[in-house]
């Protein structure tokens, strides 16, 4: 077709090629519906449990004091600074000492598996270390983490022999390459079933973040239609695709947007008009959503009471909640930490020793408060000082008459029961 000079034409087989064919086959087993709702892809960033758990655990971590120290525990002596301390404060050029533990802390409950790549000061431009025989002059300069998804172990006669990084040059701290075992610091969470990674808390998550995903589209959806689950148009005659663009245009024009009135509609040749209603079933949801927030907050060992706010939120429930979180999850939580930090301790100085001062939070000062109270007794008990110390974890120092037990000096007998 010739038009002003211009020719025009339709390409009626780009046209055949968006229409769906029909299917007998597809349309009985109910294949040939569109499925594009939405889709869980991340639950980190889509789903605010799975996020608040993980984040209330990473901040949690990361406000507690890192300290450094030499000598036994309970006579050490803290350093206050040189190398550890400067490290510590800045481990990586875009990361301080906060971000370093929340990254630590995320990365296992995402992935099971936390691997970091130390960077040493005499390392070559286009090396991450040098494997030189003088280990004495090797500095560690920073840490580099990587995504556990783009690291594939290799296994070779049952052995680990090196990881292999495919991890995009342009998003990822570095380019993709192969590391030895030893270029890789590698920590992960119990894996039954895979004796070489991690099984993080999101596994088991997954189900429930997926069901409280789809509650929360479908309360979007209900919003964002004026709560109108649409309307069904029965006719008894057979309509052309003309008549039901008309239909379905009229329906369209009829919705508004979510706090607004709608239209009002005529339709003609249709016999009848059906709006379906929501089900009881469907007004539970919001039921479901506590459900699985329940269930996302047991796999991470965070106590609801903690990411959410609710009418059963009592101080005295709170406060038992939080010394549950402190003591049951946060505390050893910590000591896996300390037990896998020791060798980036270690790297910097031999002689040091890196350990978070639980001791210094709040909740912990209130629990061991009761522990002196009740050492308190034992000890009035005539039990010695540097006993009660031991078993109560006092934290106190041993002192030269702790060994000694003392009775209170005004006890004095004031008779005997005569039972004749």
């Amino acid at each position: 077709m010739k038009t002003l000079g211009f020719n025009i034409s339709r390409n009626r087989t780009s046209e055949i090629a968006n229409q769906k064919s029909f299917s007998a086959a597809a349309w009985l087993k109910g294949e040939d519906v569109d499925n594009q709702g939405a889709v869980l892809s991340n639950a980190y960033q889509q789903v605010v449990w799975v996020y608040r758990a993980i984040n209330v655990l990473a901040e949690q971590v990361a406000n507690i004091p890192f300290l450094f120290s030499k000598g036994e525990r309970g006579r050490e002596t803290l350093i206050t600074r040189g190398p550890l301390i400067d490290f510590y404060n800045r481990p990586h050029k875009h990361l301080n000492k906060f971000q370093y533990w929340e990254m630590r802390v995320i990365w296992l409950m995402l992935r099971g598996e936390c691997l970091r790549v130390p960077i040493y000061s005499d390392a070559s431009p286009g090396s991450l270390s040098a494997n030189s025989g003088n280990n004495q002059r090797r500095v560690l300069r920073n840490i580099v983490f990587l995504d556990p998804a783009h690291m594939q172990h290799i296994i070779e006669n049952n052995q680990l022999i090196g990881w292999r990084y495919t991890g995009s040059s342009f998003n990822s701290p570095m380019q993709s390459r192969v590391f030895l075992p030893d270029e890789v610091w590698f920590e992960k969470l119990p894996n039954p079933f895979d004796f070489w990674r991690g099984m993080p808390p999101l596994y088991v998550a997954q189900f429930p973040a997926q069901t409280d995903f789809a509650a929360s589209s479908f309360m979007r959806g209900t919003m964002e239609n004026n709560a109108d689950n649409g309307l069904i148009i029965r006719s008894n005659q057979v309509m052309s695709d003309e008549q039901r663009q008309q239909v379905l245009a009229t329906l369209r024009g009829r919705k508004r947007k979510a706090g607004t009135a709608d239209k009002p509609m005529f339709l003609w040749g249709v016999n009848e008009i059906v709006q379906p209603k929501l089900s009881s079933a469907d007004l539970q949801f919001l039921e479901n959503r506590k459900f699985s927030r329940g269930e996302i907050c047991s796999a991470f060992g965070v106590p609801e009471e903690i990411v959410a706010t609710t009418d059963h939120n009592k101080y005295d429930v709170m406060t038992g909640a939080r010394r549950n979180f402190t003591e049951n999850r946060v505390a050893p939580l910590c000591a896996r930490l300390e037990a896998e930090e020791d060798r980036t301790v270690k790297s910097i100085d031999r002689t040091a020793v890196g350990w978070f001062d639980t001791d210094s939070l709040p909740i912990m000062q209130d629990i061991r408060r009761a522990r002196i109270a009740t050492a308190k007794t034992g000890f009035d008990m005539g039990i010695p000082f540097n006993e009660l110390n031991r078993v109560f974890d006092l934290g106190f120092k041993e002192f030269p008459w702790g060994e000694t037990g003392y009775l209170p000096s005004n006890s004095v007998p004031v008779g005997t029961l005569n039972k004749t």
